[in-house]
């Protein structure tokens, strides 16, 4: 019957340093991604409305991000399919309309 090959010592060093280092950096990959959302203001805190405040609206502020899309570019950005779906933004919690409005509007 063969016998296993024995592993050598710099191997050994090998996987035994990969596996610390997944064992450090492996819970903090998540944590910019939770951090991001629990900094995040109220709806309520900011006054959101679903409707435009004097032709201000969500979909035209630098922090509003659309369905599949990049922040900062909003309806700027070209008209593809699910541009009237709501969004999201960067700096206030839940699902962002289009159309809606609050205190943190900036104009892109």
């Amino acid at each position: 019957m063969d016998q296993p090959k024995p592993i050598s010592r710099r191997a050994w060093m090998k996987r035994a340093l990969m596996a610390a280092t997944a064992l450090v950096v492996w819970p903090i990959m998540g944590r910019p991604a939770r951090a991001a959302t629990e900094h995040k203001a109220t709806k309520a805190s900011v006054h959101y409305q679903d409707h435009p405040d004097s032709g201000k609206m969500c979909g035209m502020c630098r922090y509003f991000i659309p369905p599949g899309g990049v922040a900062g570019h909003g309806m700027m950005g070209g008209m593809g399919p699910g541009m009237m779906k709501a969004g999201t933004c960067e700096l206030v919690q839940g699902r962002i309309s289009l159309m809606g409005y609050c205190d943190l509007y900036a104009p892109v």
